[in-house]
């Protein structure tokens, strides 16, 4: 988790209290059971990663990390190569961390979701940059390669 943060410029970071990591065992039954708004639907709690918890009176923002659902997600195989297992986790982190970028430092007009989805994607690109220099290049052949079969219809994406 340290090693995912270090790469996250510290201005997108600023104001943010803590990163909470629990299980859902760990929860209250009203943050574990029934539904909350995400891309114009209703979804079921119990299928959250992860969350943003914004500033209240009381309290400053943090990101509460559901660890037992996102290992869940893994099979056995990933969750022993650091790599994946560092991306995965790093997707469902710097989802969170897009939020916070997204209240606090950039707003945007668009969809929070995507917003947060797309700063993911920058912050874990700028992760693999920093600390898997060397896979860089592998994943740029595995990306065209993927591309292309998609173009040809080959695969559904």
């Amino acid at each position: 988790m340290h090693k995912l943060l270090l790469t996250v410029p510290d201005k997108f970071l600023q104001g943010l209290d803590c990163i909470l990591l629990t299980n859902e065992a760990g929860l209250r039954r009203k943050d574990r059971v029934g539904k909350v708004w995400s891309r114009k639907r209703k979804a079921p709690k119990s299928r959250i990663l992860g969350r943003y918890h914004g500033r209240s009176r009381s309290s400053l923002p943090y990101i509460e990390l559901r660890v037992d659902k996102i290992v869940r997600g893994l099979s056995t195989v990933p969750l022993r190569i650091a790599f994946l297992r560092e991306l995965w986790l790093g997707n469902v982190l710097f989802h969170e961390v897009g939020h916070h970028i997204h209240n606090t430092i950039r707003p945007e007009h668009a969809e929070r979701e995507d917003v947060a989805d797309s700063w993911a994607g920058k912050l874990n690109a700028n992760f693999i940059r920093k600390k898997y220099w060397y896979v860089s290049p592998f994943l740029v052949l595995v990306s065209k390669v993927y591309n292309f079969m998609k173009r040809k219809h080959w695969i559904e994406g």
